[in-house]
């Protein structure tokens, strides 16, 4: 088994992360980390340590290099990287514009590196397990994606790069593209309209932003992010509506979703073959509530026939017996699922260099295609169309 030596260039917090985390494989080692702050580097002996970054590139034993940098230097820092022969993998954003993201992917056409980007919901069981059942469509089409994320900005002073457009690029960018890339891990389509909207608390800081999308088939995702509330209330609700069920999700890394759904014999039997899927319960459709009427509302409701086994539902006819409710559940901590999930991310650009026709979970494509969303909400935001005036 071939042992992968990989380099680190950035080594705040993201970075300690992806150290820990690594350390448990067996097919790859730290042994190199570079970190403009000398004092972030302090204390580890295992491993060699740079305060400038480009000396990591002379390494030849160096196999590969995570860039866990601040948003605006991942592109200088990636194309350096692949001109030297490194594989790279990058954190998200891609890049905080589309013409820098578009340059790294040129240059990793160019140089023939394998290079991906740190999109590691897509190693989250959870999300790939919705991801199954959304793609053998189980539940039907999937019409609405809503994205709430309150998160706590007691470690963002005013002067913290995350408010400087020109480092972060806004919350959309900076943070937004994991979720808009979760959207595209479910449903691969095509967007057709982006809208954004947000909001500054004072003239340096974008605290608050909201993405409008329409994907080709009719699928709306609506990405809600505020960077303003106490930690006490930090918290991630992910709602997806199919033509068949709804399911909830919780937490910026999910451990679990509610779930709601119409089924027939066969896709139920799907949904019982899930190892994530607890049962709540099962009724026959002509037993389960409609209460999208009020009482008094028109004539009263008449109960569907025995042997009626058919609804229609976003214009399609679907057939179905029985409502079902339950939940998906991963029954593993935050903490191993999020470290888990970098581990595989890892692990699948390493197959990639061992094995070229392997296909990568999360190629620089993906980082692009959730930027380019990203940044034209923002842009959207920014011109503030549609402003009222007293």
């Amino acid at each position: 088994m071939k042992i992968h030596n990989i380099g680190i260039i950035g080594y705040g917090g993201f970075g300690k992360f992806l150290h820990n985390s690594w350390t448990k494989l067996e097919n790859a080692r730290v042994v190199a980390v570079a970190d403009k702050a000398a004092q972030q580097t302090q204390g580890l002996r295992s491993v060699r340590t740079y305060t400038h970054w480009p000396d990591i590139l002379l390494e030849k034993d160096i196999d590969l290099v995570a860039i866990a940098t601040v948003p605006d230097t991942h592109e200088e820092i990636a194309t350096a990287c692949m001109e030297a022969g490194k594989h790279i993998l990058i954190e998200k954003p891609l890049a905080i514009s589309l013409t820098e993201a578009e340059k790294i992917i040129q240059t990793r056409n160019q140089t023939q590196v394998v290079a991906a980007i740190d999109f590691m919901m897509r190693f989250n069981p959870l999300l790939q397990e919705i991801q199954s059942l959304t793609h053998g469509e189980v539940f039907g089409k999937l019409r609405r994606v809503s994205v709430e994320n309150y998160a706590q900005d007691a470690l963002l002073p005013p002067d913290h790069w995350f408010w400087r457009p020109g480092c972060s690029g806004g919350i959309l960018i900076e943070h937004g593209v994991h979720f808009i890339d979760l959207v595209h891990f479910l449903n691969p389509a095509k967007p057709l309209s982006v809208t954004g909207l947000k909001h500054n608390r004072t003239p340096r800081q974008e605290d608050q932003a909201i993405a409008n999308v329409l994907y080709e088939g009719g699928l709306f995702a609506t990405h809600y992010h505020a960077f303003s509330r106490p930690g006490f209330f930090e918290a991630t609700k992910i709602k997806l509506a199919y033509d068949l069920a709804d399911l909830e999700l919780h937490g910026w890394i999910p451990l679990r979703a509610e779930l709601k759904a119409l089924v027939n014999p066969s896709t139920k039997q799907k949904l019982l073959s899930s190892a994530l899927f607890e049962m709540g319960s099962a009724i026959p459709i002509q037993e389960a509530a409609d209460e999208s009427r009020p009482a008094g509302w028109g004539p009263p409701d008449s109960p569907i026939p025995p042997t009626e086994r058919f609804i229609r539902s976003g214009g399609i006819r679907y057939e179905v017996d029985e409502m079902v409710s339950g939940q998906l559940l991963t029954r593993r901590s935050k903490q191993d699922i999020y470290s888990s999930s970098v581990r595989a991310s890892l692990l699948d650009v390493l197959r990639k260099i061992d094995d070229p026709a392997h296909l990568l979970t999360a190629p620089l494509e993906a980082g692009l295609a959730s930027l380019e969303i990203a940044v034209k909400a923002t842009e959207f935001a920014r011109k503030a169309p549609g402003v009222l005036k007293n």
